[in-house]
C-alpha cells in the first residue's frame, strides 16, 4: 500500500496543479463573456427532480407515461448519488427517495451495508426489499454510483406485482448505464480524503475508576479495595508497571483513516452499435494504530453493449466484474472494539519491556484479562480475504411494430458467480501479569497467556454462489384514435440460486399478465394477475395466484382545469392488491426431521454407545404463502410548473405469517418448532414529497424534501393468553420493547421496607424501584408492559441545491424519529469487574441522591437494575447532515482552451453533524453501539477532480 499511497499523493498534487492552471485560464476570459453555463451539480439535481415529476416510468418489463402510471414509484439518478463519500451504495440512499427507510450500520471497511426497508417494516424479521440490477436479483451494494443510470423504488401493489413472491416488501430497480448513438464520451474522476469516527466513547481513567470501584464496594458493605496511595500512584504514573493508567483506545486507534476513489467511464456508439464501459477503484482502511492493518480495496468493471441485428431485433450483452481484497487482524472487528471498551484503564501495562522485535518484547496482562491488545494486533495473526464476482446477461429486444403495430418483446438470460476465499494465520503470544515485588527481588511476572508464532498460512474459509436467471416480457402498446391507449404486458421470470454451504437450489418462478387502459388522457384503469411459485413450499401450496388493480384520473386534463397557470398538473390515483410473500421459510418445513441428540449406553458395563435420534422440528404439509393485502390512495400535482407535490396514504395487512408454534404445545413434547401460518400485522402510513426548482438570473435554486410516517402493529400474534391485558402484544407495534415502569431510586431502608417486594434479587438504597402494575403485592414477570418501539415511525430527508454561475452547493440531510434507543449496552450497564464509562459519574450515593442519574454501583451482579425497563430507554430522534458538496465547474470558454475537457472540482463531506434528542453526545445517535462493540460510523471529507470530454 505504500507505493499506492505515493501514487495517490502525486496524483492529487497534479490535480491541484491542473485546477490552478484552469483558474488562470479562466481569468483571461472573465472580462470577455459572462458565464451562463450551469454547474455540473445543478445539472445533476435538475435531472433527478425531472425524473420524479415529468419523466416516463420505466420498469423491467414496460414503460409508461406519467399519466398512464397509477402506481407509486420514485427514484434518483446514479450521478446524483455520487455527492456522497460512502463506499457502500446502500448508505448513499438514506433520505434520498420517498418511502425508503435507511438505517446506517457500522461502516466496517468492505462492509457496513445499511438496513433498508420500503415503507417501514411489515413484519418483525426479514423485511428487506427485493433489489434487481438490470432485472436480476443479484448483489448490488458494491456498485459505484458512476455506473448506475437510475434507481427506482416501487411501493404499491400494481407496481410490485410483476416481480413475484419476493416483492411484497418492496422492489428496488437499479439500471446501469448504457451506450448512446453519439461520438465517444469519456468521463472520470478521482477523490481522496480522510474519515474519522462520529462517536467518541469515554471511559474512566485508572485513578477515577479506582475511586468509583471503592464506592461500589462500600455500597456492597465491603471495605475499600484501593488505598489513597494506590489511587495517587495511578494518577501520577509513579509506578506504571504495578499501577498502570492506560488509555487503550488512544493507544490502539488512529484518529482517522484514508479514503480514495477513482473511476473512468466510456460511453458512445452509432445507431447500429452502442456501448458503455466502467472502471472503478475504491480504497478504505481501518483505524488500527499498529500491527496488521485493516484495508479494503475494490475494483469494479462493467461493459454493456447494444448491437442492432436488424430493424426489429437488438442484441444486448452485459458483463460486470468485481474484485475485493480485505485484510484485517485475526481478531474480529467486534471483538477488537469490545476489548477496548471493556478493559479497565488499570488492568495491565501494555509493555513490561518494550523491544524492537517479538523476541525481546515482554507484554503485560492480568489474571482477570490475560489478553494484551498490542499482542492481539501484532502477534495474534491475520485474515486475508479475496472476493470475486462475475455477472453476465445476454438478451434480445424485439420490435414487431412493422408487422403488428405496438407489439414488442424481450428475452434475457444471465449467469452470476461469486467466490470467496479466506486464508491467514492464527498465532499466539506470551503475556504476563506483574506481581507485587518482594523485599529483595524485583517485580515477579506470572505467565497468564501463552502462544507460539505460526510459520505457515492456513485456509480459513471459502464459499461459492451461483445464480441462473431467465426472464422475458411481451408488450402490446398502442393508441387508437388519439383517445384509447392500451398497454398489455405479459411476463415470465425464473431464477435458481445455490451456494457451497447448502445442497438446496433455491428456485423462484412467476408469470402473469397486466393490462393498462387510458381514455382520452384523463382516465386510467389497470388490472394484473400473476402466478407465483417457489420450491420452499410443497404440493398444492407451492403456487399462488396474486391480483392487483387500480384507477387514475388526470384531473388537470379536464376542461375546467386545462391551461390553468396555477394548478398545472393534478392526478388522483388508487390501487389495491393481494400479493404473496415467501422469503423467510426454510426448506423441508413440511417434513418431520430427526437429529442426533446424545447417546444411549448398553451392555454389561454400559460401554456400548449408540446415538439417540429425536424429532427436531415437526413438519407441516399445510404451510402456505404469507399474504400481503395492500391499499394505496395518492395524488400528484404541480403548481406553476415549478413546485411538484406527491402524497400517498397506504394500508397494508400481512396475513398468515409463518411462525414456530412453541407456545401451543407443552414442554414435554420437546419444544419442537413446527411452523404454521398464524401471525398477522396491520400497517398504516403517509408519505409526502415536495420539490422545487427555479432559475433567477445566474442563480439556480432547488429544493426537495420527503417525509414518511409509518407504523405496523400486531393484528394477531402467537403468545400466551395473559390474564393481564397490558402484557399482550396484540395491537402493539412490532418493534416493541416490553419491561417495567420505573419509579426512580430507593432512597433509604425505610423506602425499601414500605415498597412492594421486587423479585429480581436483593435491593438496597440506590437501586431502581418498579411499578406493581397488576397490584398483586409482588413485582415479577407479570408486571411487564409495553414501553415503546425501537422502530422509527418517521423518516424524512431534505436536499438543497444552490448554484451560482459555475459554483454549486448541495446539502443533503436525513433523519429518523418516533422511536426509542435501548441503552442496554456495556457502555451503560456495568457491574462486577466491568469497565466503567463516564456514565458512572452520575451513580447514586447518599451525597448525590437528589441528582443521581444512574443506579448505585455494585461489585456484584446488578440483576435488579438491569431488568428491561423504561429507565434505559430514551427517544432516539436525530437529524444528520448526511452529505455536503461544494463544486466548481469550469466555464465553456475555459473548456475550449483545455481541448474540450470539462472539469469539475469538488469538496465533499459526509455525516458532518447530528442534531439529536439522545443525551450522550459521545455516541452516535443512529447506532449508539458503534465504536463500542463494533466499527464506528464514519464522517469524511474529500477533495476530488472530475472531467469529461
Amino acid at each position: 500500500m505504500n507505493y499506492t499511497n505515493k501514487i495517490y499523493k502525486w496524483t492529487f498534487v497534479s490535480l491541484l496543479f491542473l485546477m490552478g492552471t484552469n483558474i488562470h485560464a479562466q481569468e483571461e476570459v472573465l472580462l470577455k463573456e459572462p458565464l451562463k453555463v450551469p454547474s455540473e451539480g445543478t445539472a445533476r439535481f435538475k435531472k433527478t427532480l425531472k425524473a420524479n415529476s415529468n419523466d416516463d416510468v420505466k420498469t423491467t418489463y414496460r414503460t409508461l407515461s406519467k399519466e398512464q402510471f397509477i402506481g407509486v414509484a420514485n427514484g434518483i439518478h446514479g450521478d446524483d448519488l455520487s455527492t456522497s463519500n460512502e463506499l457502500n451504495l446502500s448508505n448513499t440512499l438514506q433520505g434520498r427517495i420517498l418511502g425508503l427507510q435507511v438505517t446506517t450500520n457500522a461502516n466496517v471497511p468492505g462492509g457496513g451495508g445499511a438496513s433498508i426497508t420500503v415503507r417501514g417494516k411489515d413484519r418483525n424479521a426479514n423485511n428487506s426489499p427485493l433489489v434487481l440490477v438490470d432485472g436480476i436479483d443479484r448483489p448490488w451494494q458494491d456498485l459505484n454510483p458512476e455506473e448506475i443510470d437510475k434507481i427506482v423504488v416501487l411501493r404499491d401493489a400494481t407496481s410490485k406485482i410483476l416481480y413475484g413472491s419476493r416483492a411484497a416488501n418492496g422492489v428496488i430497480l437499479i439500471t446501469t448505464k448504457r451506450g448512446e448513438s453519439s461520438g465517444l464520451k469519456i468521463s472520470g474522476g478521482f477523490e481522496i480524503g480522510m474519515k474519522t469516527p462520529t462517536s467518541n466513547p469515554e471511559f474512566l481513567s485508572a485513578d477515577e475508576y479506582a475511586q468509583y470501584y471503592n464506592q461500589a464496594r462500600l455500597n456492597d458493605g465491603l471495605p475499600a479495595f484501593y488505598s489513597e496511595q494506590q489511587i495517587a500512584a495511578y494518577r501520577n504514573g509513579t509506578d506504571p508497571l504495578l499501577y498502570p493508567n492506560v488509555d487503550y483506545r488512544s493507544f490502539a486507534l488512529k484518529e482517522s483513516a484514508q479514503y480514495q476513489k477513482g473511476y473512468l467511464n466510456f460511453q458512445g456508439g452509432t445507431k447500429k452499435a452502442k456501448f458503455f464501459a466502467h472502471l472503478g477503484y475504491t480504497g478504505d482502511g481501518g483505524l488500527e494504530a499498529s500491527g496488521f492493518q485493516t484495508t479494503y480495496e475494490r475494483f469494479n468493471m462493467r461493459a454493456n453493449v447494444d448491437i442492432e441485428l436488424s430493424h426489429w431485433a437488438t442484441l444486448k450483452t452485459d458483463v460486470a466484474g468485481r474484485a475485493e481484497f480485505r485484510n484485517k487482524p485475526a481478531m474480529s472487528t467486534g471483538d477488537f472494539y469490545t476489548d477496548l471498551a471493556s478493559t479497565r484503564a488499570l488492568e495491565y501495562p501494555i509493555f513490561i519491556q518494550e523491544g524492537d522485535s517479538r523476541e525481546n518484547t515482554v507484554l503485560g496482562a492480568s489474571l482477570h484479562h490475560p489478553q494484551n491488545i498490542y499482542g492481539q494486533m501484532n502477534y495474534g495473526g491475520y485474515d486475508i480475504q479475496n472476493d470475486r464476482n462475475i455477472q453476465t446477461r445476454i438478451g434480445l429486444d424485439f420490435d414487431f411494430n412493422d408487422y403488428v403495430e405496438g407489439l414488442s418483446a424481450d428475452v434475457y438470460a444471465s449467469i452470476d458467480y461469486n467466490s470467496m476465499f479466506k486464508y491467514g494465520k492464527n498465532e499466539g503470544y506470551n503475556s504476563y501479569a506483574v506481581v507485587m515485588p518482594g523485599e529483595e527481588e524485583g517485580y515477579q511476572l506470572q505467565l497468564v497467556n501463552s502462544g507460539l508464532k505460526a510459520d505457515d498460512q492456513q485456509r480459513k474459509a471459502s464459499s461459492d454462489y451461483y445464480s441462473n436467471t431467465f426472464y422475458g416480457s411481451i408488450n402490446y402498446d398502442r393508441e387508437f384514435n388519439d383517445k384509447h391507449h392500451v398497454l398489455v404486458t405479459g411476463v415470465g421470470y425464473l431464477q435458481g440460486t445455490s451456494d457451497s454451504q447448502s445442497f438446496q437450489v433455491h428456485k423462484h418462478l412467476h408469470t402473469g399478465l397486466t393490462a393498462n387502459y387510458m381514455y382520452n388522457k384523463k382516465y386510467v384503469i389497470e388490472g394484473s394477475s400473476v402466478l407465483v411459485a417457489s420450491n420452499t413450499l410443497q404440493n398444492q401450496n407451492q403456487s399462488m395466484w396474486t391480483y392487483s388493480g387500480g384507477l387514475g384520473w388526470i384531473v388537470s386534463n379536464e376542461t375546467f382545469l386545462k391551461n390553468n397557470d396555477v394548478l398545472t398538473y393534478l392526478k388522483l390515483k388508487g390501487s389495491a392488491g393481494v400479493l404473496a410473500h415467501n422469503n423467510s421459510l426454510n426448506y423441508y418445513s413440511e417434513v418431520l426431521r430427526y437429529g442426533e441428540d446424545g447417546d444411549a449406553r448398553f451392555g454389561p458395563t454400559n460401554n456400548n454407545r449408540y446415538p439417540v435420534w429425536k424429532p427436531t422440528p415437526y413438519g407441516n404439509e399445510d404451510l402456505e404463502y404469507e399474504k400481503s393485502i395492500e391499499f394505496n390512495l395518492g395524488t400528484e400535482l404541480a403548481l406553476f410548473n415549478k413546485i411538484y407535490v406527491e402524497a400517498n396514504v397506504f394500508r397494508n395487512a400481512r396475513k398468515d405469517m409463518p411462525v414456530a408454534m412453541d407456545d401451543f404445545y407443552p414442554d414435554y413434547l420437546g419444544g419442537n418448532q413446527m411452523m404454521m401460518n398464524y401471525n398477522s400485522t396491520l400497517s398504516n402510513g403517509l408519505e409526502v414529497m415536495v420539490s422545487y426548482m427555479k432559475q433567477l438570473g445566474a442563480w439556480h435554486v432547488g429544493f426537495s424534501s420527503n417525509f414518511m410516517y409509518q407504523q405496523t402493529k400486531w393484528d394477531d400474534v402467537l403468545e400466551y393468553n395473559f390474564d393481564e391485558n397490558y402484557l399482550s402484544q396484540k395491537g402493539m407495534p412490532i418493534g416493541n420493547v416490553y419491561g417495567y415502569r420505573n419509579k426512580g431510586f430507593f432512597q433509604n431502608a425505610n423506602d425499601i421496607a414500605g415498597a412492594t417486594r421486587q423479585t429480581f434479587g436483593a435491593v438496597r438504597p440506590g437501586d431502581l424501584r418498579y411499578t406493581d402494575l397488576n397490584n398483586d403485592g409482588v413485582i415479577d414477570e407479570d408486571d411487564k408492559t409495553y414501553l415503546g418501539t425501537t422502530d422509527p415511525t418517521i423518516t424524512y430527508g431534505i436536499q438543497l441545491n444552490v448554484g451560482y454561475k459555475n459554483f454549486n452547493l448541495f446539502v443533503h440531510g436525513s433523519g429518523l424519529a418516533g422511536h426509542y434507543i435501548n441503552n442496554n449496552s456495556l457502555y451503560y450497564q456495568f457491574d462486577g469487574l466491568m469497565n466503567y464509562s463516564e456514565i458512572a459519574r452520575g451513580a447514586w450515593t447518599e451525597a448525590t441522591a437528589s441528582e443521581a442519574t444512574y443506579p448505585a454501583l455494585t461489585t456484584a451482579q446488578s440483576t435488579n437494575n438491569f431488568q428491561n425497563s423504561d429507565f434505559w430507554l430514551e427517544k432516539g430522534n436525530f437529524f444528520r447532515i448526511k452529505s455536503v458538496e461544494l463544486s466548481y465547474t469550469m466555464p465553456a470558454k475555459v473548456v475550449q482552451k483545455m481541448a474540450g475537457i470539462e472539469s469539475t472540482f469538488t469538496l465533499r463531506g459526509n455525516n458532518l453533524y447530528e442534531f439529536t434528542t439522545i443525551s450522550n453526545k459521545n455516541l452516535d445517535p443512529e447506532r449508539p453501539n458503534t465504536g463500542i462493540t463494533n466499527f464506528p460510523i464514519m464522517r469524511s471529507v474529500t477533495l476530488g477532480a472530475h472531467f469529461k470530454f
